[in-house]
This record gives C-alpha cells, sequence and structure tokens, in this order.
C-alpha cells in the first residue's frame, strides 16, 4: 500500500451506509468541534464521472450521460448492480484524491462511496469505522422531505414509480452494507428515529474513543 494512504487510513474516522442515514451530519459535526479534515465523497462526484472513460469505467461513464428519467426508470435490483459497479469504478479515484491530500489533522472519509468491502484491505483500526443504515420507514419520512427530490422527480415521465425504483434501491442497497459490514466485522448504526442527533453524536464519539 503507498506509504501516504497507509498512514492516511491509520489515522482515519470512515462513515460509510445509506443515504439519507445522518453521515454527513455527524462527521460535519465532528470535523467542526475537533477541527479534522473533511473529505466527503459527494464532492468530488461530478469530477469523478467526468473523468469515467467507456472501456474503464463502464458504468460510470454510461451513468454520466443519462437523464433522470433513464435512470430511476429502470427496475431497483437493476440500479442497485449498477450503483455497486459505480462505488467500485470510482474508488481508484477516490484513492487518488487521498493520494494528493496534504494535511497532519486526521481525516474524516464520509459517504457510501466506502464500502465496507473496499475500505477492508485499508483499514486496520475498526473503532474508528460506523456504516449507518436507516430503515425504510426513516428513509422514506426524511426523503420525502428534501426539496430537490420533487425537482428530479419532475423530470420523469412516471414521478411515483421512479421514486418507488429509487427508495427499493436505496433500502436494497443499506441491505448489502449491513452484509458486507457484517462479513468485514465493521460496526453498524440501524437509523431508525428513536435516536435524536446529539444522542447519536456522543454514542460515536464514545466509539471513536474521542
Amino acid at each position: 500500500m503507498n506509504n501516504h494512504l497507509q498512514k492516511l487510513f491509520s489515522q482515519a474516522f470512515i462513515f460509510g451506509g445509506s443515504p439519507c442515514s445522518g453521515k454527513s451530519t455527524v462527521a460535519e459535526t465532528l470535523s467542526a468541534q475537533y477541527g479534522f479534515h473533511y473529505y466527503k465523497a459527494d464532492d468530488y462526484e461530478s469530477e469523478h464521472m467526468a473523468r469515467a472513460q467507456a472501456d474503464k469505467q463502464p458504468v460510470t461513464f454510461k451513468y454520466s450521460k443519462m437523464g433522470w428519467n433513464e435512470i430511476w426508470s429502470q427496475s431497483a435490483e437493476q440500479l442497485l448492480a449498477d450503483e455497486m459497479a459505480y462505488y467500485h469504478e470510482r474508488f481508484p479515484f477516490i484513492l487518488d484524491d487521498l493520494k494528493q491530500l496534504k494535511t497532519e489533522k486526521p481525516v474524516i472519509l464520509e459517504g457510501a462511496a466506502f464500502l465496507p468491502e473496499l475500505i477492508r484491505p485499508f483499514s486496520s483500526k475498526r473503532e474508528n469505522i460506523v456504516f449507518m443504515v436507516p430503515t425504510m420507514e426513516f428513509q422514506l419520512h426524511h426523503y420525502s422531505q428534501r426539496p430537490w427530490i420533487r425537482s428530479i422527480l419532475n423530470e420523469c415521465r412516471d414521478p411515483k414509480q421512479a421514486f418507488e425504483n429509487w427508495m427499493k434501491r436505496d433500502a436494497l442497497f443499506g441491505q448489502e452494507v449491513l452484509r458486507q459490514a457484517n462479513a468485514c466485522g465493521f460496526p453498524v448504526i440501524v437509523i431508525d428515529g428513536m435516536v435524536d442527533v446529539q444522542e447519536q453524536f456522543a454514542r460515536i464519539k464514545t466509539q471513536f474513543k474521542l
């Protein structure tokens, strides 16, 4: 392993898991409180997609050319298969970003792109890793409150079916993350709304020994 990556991962705090689980909120709060460097994978998504080549990153390249209607008209099972391939294709781009990262501070790595099976070879401190997965009820409630969702669905011929495919895809993704995390022995938090954000943050700080 690259020496810089080895050092970075040895002191990193990693938040993976499903969308709408509170990963970003907790990571941002942790970064602000402790002054850690925050690498949010979603912030680099457009750049990574622009770098994709049809022969090397076929799924990423394909999705870079698709509109929302074409994407969300697919079955949840196809969407999941493509999402898993997409994160595998993107991960070398993420590692390239991290190789260029110049900081002596501990780093927070956050995003659905940090799949358990992808980070396993790099992460020695399992207590510094957490995967957050929402229940379907929590996911549906909070997704429906996000205003940008409507602008995406308005581009789909059948918004109701598109939303159903989207939510089912995310639920299947959460199940796969749980399976991988359990196989790798990584901690998992299931988000059901019974614990507020501040208490969740306190629990994670305790796990991270901060």
